[in-house]
Parts: C-alpha cells; sequence; structure tokens
C-alpha cells in the first residue's frame, strides 16, 4: 500500500422509511455520528420501487415515490456547512423486464441512484438457490441487465456486487465460482457506463482486518479497478449503529491502492 486514504463519504443509508429499518435510522442521528467520523457527504438511499413499473412485492409496494419523497423537505432544511446530503435511493432489479423498477422520468428526481444485482432474497425464484450455479447465473444476468437497462445512464453504482442477501448459504461460495475472466466482461463494460462499483463495508461489520484482507470481495475489486472502474463506498445503514466500524472503508480502500482518481464523481 503506497497512500492513505481516508474515505469521507457514505453513499448507502437508509432511513425509517425503509420498511427494513429501526427507529434509530433517522436523518438526526445520522447527521450526529456523521461529525463523530468526519464524514463529509452522506446519501440516503432508502429502498424503492417506482409505481409506474408493475411487479413489486409486498415489500416494495408502499415504497414508492410519495413515500421516498417525504424525505426530501427534511435533507433540503439541514444546515450543516460541513456535510453535504443527498436525495438517492436504492431501487430494484425486475427480472421478468430484465430491467430495473424505475421510469426514466422518475429517475431524474434522484441525485443519485444505487441498483442491486444481489437482492435475491426478494427477486429470485426459490428453485435458484440450487444448485449454486443457477444462483450464480441469476446474478450474473441481473447485472447484465441492470449496466444495459434503458435507464443505465441514470444508475450512479451497482450496490454490493454479487453479495447475494439473506443466502441461505454462506454467499461468498458464489462469489468464489465467478471466473476472473467474468468479472472482467462485466466490469468492463461497468466502466465504459460510467457506472460505480460499490464497496460495501456492512459484509465487513464485525470482521478483523486478516479476515478483511482475505474477503473473496477484494479479487473482485482490484478486477474491477484494472477495468478502470470508479468506486462508491457505502455502509448499508439501517440504524445508527452502522457506523461503529465504517474506519473498514479506510482499510479497504488503503488495501485496494484507491486515491480519489478512483472514486465516482459524486463522492468527490
Amino acid at each position: 500500500m503506497t497512500n492513505k486514504m481516508k474515505i469521507k463519504h457514505d453513499f448507502h443509508i437508509h432511513t425509517y422509511l425503509s420498511l427494513c429499518a429501526n427507529e434509530t435510522a433517522t436523518v438526526e442521528n445520522y447527521l450526529r455520528i456523521a461529525k463523530e467520523h468526519g464524514l463529509k457527504k452522506l446519501g440516503f438511499s432508502n429502498h424503492f420501487w417506482d409505481e409506474k413499473i408493475p411487479g413489486a412485492t409486498p415489500f416494495y409496494v408502499p415504497q414508492n415515490l410519495p413515500h421516498l419523497l417525504e424525505l426530501k423537505p427534511e435533507l433540503q432544511a439541514i444546515a450543516e456547512p460541513d456535510i453535504t446530503v443527498y436525495f438517492g435511493c436504492e431501487t430494484e432489479y425486475v427480472p421478468a423486464r430484465h430491467d430495473i423498477a424505475m421510469a426514466e422520468e422518475t429517475a431524474e428526481q434522484f441525485d443519485y441512484i444505487l441498483v442491486p444485482n444481489s437482492h435475491t432474497h426478494l427477486v429470485m425464484p426459490r428453485d435458484c438457490y440450487e444448485p449454486y450455479q443457477k444462483h450464480v447465473d441469476f446474478m450474473i444476468q441481473a447485472y447484465k441487465d441492470i449496466i444495459g437497462s434503458s435507464v443505465s445512464k441514470y444508475i450512479t453504482a451497482i450496490a454490493h456486487p454479487f453479495e447475494a442477501v439473506g443466502c441461505p448459504y454462506d454467499y461468498t461460495i458464489l462469489m468464489n465460482m465467478i471466473s476472473d475472466d467474468c468479472f472482467k466482461r462485466l466490469f468492463d463494460q461497468t466502466a465504459k457506463k460510467d457506472i460505480a462499483i460499490e464497496i460495501n463495508v456492512e459484509s465487513m461489520h464485525k470482521k478483523t482486518e486478516a479476515e478483511i484482507e482475505s474477503c473473496p470481495q477484494l479479487r473482485m475489486f482490484r478486477i474491477a479497478k484494472e477495468c478502470g472502474c470508479k468506486f462508491l463506498f457505502g455502509s448499508d445503514a439501517h440504524d445508527s449503529d452502522a457506523h461503529s466500524s465504517y474506519d473498514h472503508a479506510d482499510f479497504v480502500a488503503n488495501l485496494l491502492d484507491l486515491n480519489e482518481t478512483h472514486l465516482a464523481k459524486i463522492a468527490l
């Protein structure tokens, strides 16, 4: 490692408006904690499914645009000279459409947009869990569809890529099944689309530095870096305790030998 980088942004924060977050997930709490950790940019990205797009699951039906817009006045009222806040969302991949759950006119209302290819617990058919290759294939197809989306120009980053959320087995098994060549093909296209790769610190929350060094995500991130992808860091906060180990972001940035030229524009 040749540099010491301090990550001063977090673009993956859920408030109580996300149905899976708790009552401590308030803007006020996050601002207080951001000051303690020296963060300068906070992106609020509640779960979202555009009501213009059919097929929303029961989890997503209430998490529509009017629901998310409830946060905007609160963000606009913030008067913190040292912290900039952004109104974003974490929208969803829709397998039936081979696209994302957002119309173009809706996308224009957000400062940034995250899209995961790995919310397999929400959108993947149950019979794709086994054999493992079916699970891998689903995420690869989802990734291709996301970066090829009709609204891809609005997508800021791929959220927690290939970290299969809610997986009933160790999701790193799946990540290890994906070849370097496959990652390279995907990330070459990602870089061309100027879509960033999220480094999601939540998966490293209770790990030691030695354990982080052996995470399979690092192989994926190094390939993404070689392909010219930019990076965006996020805590995936769902409560006010999520930043307690956010210094892992600095550790990972330095493991990957990142500097500001490797960050997405919005994070600079």
